[in-house]
């Protein structure tokens, strides 16, 4: 007899159950189900716990059931059996009305063929019958507002969990959890937490979506793996934006290419991470790369908003470290903030006359002020007061009347107008210190690395983002032929939608060759044409230079005869006009299987794979958003005009960027691929032109 279907709960709604299942329920706090029950008791769950164990009839002092069927309805149900047994709990479940099961279970489509038909399966189960799903393979989700913990981890035998306002949605179960540990030992407290497994049937952007909509959660975390739907992504993404909610994103696999790499500079420039990072940039989400990192940078963006300048103002206990710090800053392009005589002068009555410059040792104040604890709140204000420091870093070694000395510098931040970060270097001797600091709701780390990372993470993260438009789409006169375009193919693309291309011409013959260099102008190019060769330098098919007749008639020749080798369908040279003074960049496109097309541009010539100093950015694309891309390549100095060279022509370089935007959306998915290498950059007002063209057209 088939299920009937049930009207689906909302995520809203498993967040907050009245009553919770626990399928192997048990007295024994050792054992997985022990541990829930004994952790619902502990974190004061406010719904009712219904065990179930066909061998016991109470378990913790409640009755037990021994069927799903024999119990009161069930709004969650928490279940940790064999895979192979998992379809028949959860049609039972399902059966008994059950809203939502959360499946610890392994053994599913992590685990092989076998495993995938089972979790194919129980996603069959949820779509016939409406009940939703959490996991398989993951390590449930905890409510700290209600106190119900569905997870048998360890982290949480503490005596007080502690309620927040940061949400983490996480594909791993073991790293929210390490997380979690984490953060509370900092003081830190989360609003929801959820591991969403193998995403049978609610999957990480349902559960965003929920916590951009939860007005508890302020900021939301996330680790991806891998998405199921990129543009819902980016559309959560915007939708968190215009909510305030900042959005921390940790991804994993970041070294993925597509098997399209072997043939593209720009496939295997502009990999699977590049474009995801792209978009989360665009849409104004901030990526980590280490998973402690996301709920420090939650915790002081919802401490102290966003950052109004990039000035870092430092207190320490140690010249030591000061000059490991200064260094450190430098290493990583941060700035330290320079104080102005105003901040100089309020500095000199605490102060030695000649240690009143960023950064500040508290061990060179004057003696007769008395202790660190008496100077701190002298330099905080005058740190706080000064316009060019933007947030105030306290690099913390061992120091006298420790405690005493931290609690006078945290009482003076709390309420100092300026954000305020602490290092707390020490270890087990700092204990007390990192307890005044959590006492305060101020934010610590314990390593310096962490700290760094931290801030360099803060201040370069946009407070705004998406409000340029972007540019407009013109149609596509006439879609280019299917299949691999060759040089003259892909050119004649580029020409068709405003770029500049070489002046060249496709020959056949010595006598054509000759003809052709001298209708251009020496000095000139000669390439080989082919579909099949990707790398025409590397293979000996091009000449560069040629300066009178003789010399392109020859080169023809032995250029012509290497080709035929390589390529016998082959039928044309090129010979183009030489430009010697553009510096190389490249520019591409993708489509990327997420997120659509994609626009790439960086280092180019011979050297782009070995430099691999690349940048992206979702099409189409706005002018600025182009200038950003140049801006942010290490070879900006070189557009910019470097050690007296001439500046090159950027705004070319932007307009073919932007083209090169409106080109892949007219195609519609299309343009699989597209390389232009080299773009070569003239001096400012000469254009930019581009010399050498390929592309893969579905």
């Amino acid at each position: 007899m088939p299920i009937k279907a049930e009207p689906r709960r909302s995520i809203a709604q498993i967040f907050e159950p009245r009553r919770v299942a626990v399928f192997g329920a048990s007295d024994d706090r050792a054992k997985w189900g022990g541990r829930i029950m004994h952790y619902l008791a502990l974190h004061g769950f406010a719904g009712e716990v219904v065990p179930l164990n066909p061998r016991r009839d109470v378990v913790q002092g409640r009755r037990c059931y021994a069927r799903i069927a024999d119990a009161p309805p069930i709004d969650v149900a928490v279940i940790a059996v064999p895979a192979v047994i998992v379809p028949a709990t959860i049609r039972d479940c399902a059966a008994a009305g059950v809203g939502c099961c959360v499946i610890i279970s392994a053994g599913f489509a992590e685990a092989g063929a076998d495993g995938a038909a089972l979790q194919e399966e129980i996603a069959r189960i949820s779509a016939e019958t409406g009940m939703r799903l959490v996991g398989p393979n993951c390590l449930g989700l905890i409510n700290l507002r209600n106190g119900m913990a569905l997870t048998s981890a360890r982290v949480l035998d503490v005596e007080k969990i502690i309620p927040g306002h940061i949400g983490l949605v996480s594909q791993s179960g073991a790293l929210m959890l390490s997380v979690y540990n984490r953060a509370h030992d900092q003081g830190i407290g989360f609003s929801q937490l959820v591991s969403v497994g193998n995403q049978a049937d609610l999957e990480v952007c349902d559960f965003f979506e929920h916590m951009i909509a939860d007005p508890v959660t302020k900021a939301i975390c996330l680790h991806i793996e891998g998405l199921l739907a990129g543009p819902r992504f980016l559309q959560l993404l915007e939708r968190a934006r215009r909510a305030e909610k900042p959005v921390i994103v940790l991804k994993t696999g970041r070294s993925a290419q597509g098997e399209e790499a072997a043939r593209s500079h720009t496939a295997s420039l502009a990999g699977a991470y590049p474009v995801f990072a792209a978009a989360c940039r665009d849409a104004g989400a901030i990526m980590v790369d280490d998973p402690d990192m996301m709920p420090l940078v939650a915790q002081f963006l919802l401490a102290n908003g966003p950052a109004r300048g990039d000035g870092i103002g430092v207190i320490s206990s140690s010249g030591g470290m000061n000059g490991v710090l200064a260094d450190r800053l430098a290493d990583r392009d941060l700035r330290l903030a320079r104080f102005g005589e105003r901040t100089r002068s309020a500095l000199l009555p605490v102060m030695l006359p000649d240690h009143r410059d960023n950064p500040l040792d508290m061990g060179m104040r004057r003696q007769e002020v008395g202790e660190g604890d008496a100077i701190a709140p002298h330099l905080v204000a005058a740190l706080a007061a000064d316009p060019d420091v933007s947030v105030i870093l306290i690099p913390l070694t061992t120091t006298p009347n420790y405690e005493r000395t931290v609690t006078a510098l945290a009482e003076a931040l709390r309420t100092c107008g300026k954000p305020a970060l602490f290092i707390v270097t020490p270890g087990s001797v700092a204990t007390g210190v990192r307890e005044v600091i959590r006492r305060h709701h101020l934010t610590y780390c314990d390593r310096l690395d962490d700290g760094i990372r931290l801030l360099e993470t803060y201040l370069r993260a946009l407070p705004d983002v998406g409000s340029l438009p972007l540019a407009t789409v013109p149609p596509i006169a006439a879609p280019p032929r299917s299949g691999y375009l060759s040089e003259p193919e892909a050119k004649k693309m580029l020409a068709s939608f405003g770029l500049r291309v070489t002046r060249e011409r496709c020959v056949q013959s010595v006598v054509e060759a000759g003809d052709a260099a001298e209708a251009l102008g020496y000095p000139v190019v000669l390439k080989g044409v082919s579909r099949k060769v990707v790398h025409k330098s590397d293979a000996g098919l091009v000449r560069l230079n040629l300066r009178d007749r003789v010399a392109a008639e020859r080169e023809f020749t032995a250029v012509f005869s290497r080709l035929k080798q390589l390529d016998p369908d082959a039928e044309a040279c090129i010979v183009a006009e030489m430009i010697s003074d553009g510096l190389e960049l490249i520019l591409g496109v993708k489509h990327d299987p997420q997120f659509g097309p994609v626009v790439m541009v960086g280092a180019g010539g011979t050297l782009a794979e070995l430099i691999r100093d690349v940048e992206v950015a979702l099409a189409p694309l706005s002018a600025e958003t182009a200038q950003g891309m140049l801006k942010r390549l290490r070879i900006w100095p070189l557009l910019d005009g470097f050690r007296g060279d001439p500046a090159r022509d950027v705004g070319a370089v932007i307009d073919a960027l932007v083209k090169l935007g409106q080109l892949a959306s007219a195609l519609e998915g299309r343009l699989l691929e597209l390389d232009i290498n080299p773009l070569l950059v003239r001096r400012t007002g000469e254009g930019a032109v581009a010399a050498d063209a390929r592309a893969v057209i579905a």
